[in-house]
């Protein structure tokens, strides 16, 4: 019977890199769906803002979106910018 060798650190390198790939994938998703807000939100007071950035992102993540990300993408949109979420493997 011929010996298999399993090796636990390749293992888990491909299975971050998937996660990553994953990750990013929902990062752009995100990014392209709280961007879509910018046009509604230019000069609207942020704590409204905020509530539509909280919205969108507990439809896509399942879970509420932390201070102070929420206030900074909120501020971002209610001036008229955009922002960029990335995905950070833990």
């Amino acid at each position: 019977m011929a010996k298999f060798k399993f090796d636990k650190r390749k293992l888990q390198k491909v299975v971050n890199q998937a996660a990553q790939a994953k990750g990013d994938e929902l990062a752009d998703q995100l990014t392209a769906d709280l961007n879509a807000l910018s046009p509604a939100c230019i000069g609207r007071p942020v704590d409204e803002v905020m509530v539509e950035v909280q919205r969108v992102w507990r439809r896509r993540m399942s879970t509420a979106l932390r201070e102070p990300k929420l206030t900074e993408f909120a501020e971002k949109l209610a001036g008229g910018g955009s922002v960029r979420v990335t995905a950070v493997l833990r």
